[in-house]
């Protein structure tokens, strides 16, 4: 059992760091849009375009359904693939990187 937890811990930290790399300049999780992007605080089980204090882009307003784990790995590897039209400007190629991102933003609340 503390092996799982030290290996949960591990990715956490793995994951908070990919984020403050990868997302942190655009997205806060503080519960507060930017202008840049929507807060990540509780994205992962939350609607698609759902918050009300960010005007997301037609590609987003699109989509339909729920950011679960697998639908945010689908965006973040081809964001115009997945949205077309969407504002989110580049993609997160790495597998690894990607997981550890989304098992941190489940976490965040």
């Amino acid at each position: 059992m503390a092996l799982l937890i030290a290996a949960g811990s591990a990715r956490a930290g793995v994951g908070e760091d990919a984020y403050r790399e990868q997302c942190a300049s655009c997205h806060a999780l503080n519960g507060v849009s930017t202008p840049e992007g929507p807060s990540l605080n509780g994205v992962v089980w939350r609607k698609i375009a759902a918050l009300a204090d960010f005007p997301y882009s037609p590609g987003l307003k699109a989509k339909r359904g729920t950011w679960t784990p697998g639908m945010l790995d689908a965006y973040l590897k081809d964001t115009q693939g997945f949205a077309p039209g969407t504002d989110m400007f580049w993609d997160l190629r790495d597998d690894v990187k990607r997981r550890a991102i989304i098992d941190y933003l489940k976490s965040i609340k």
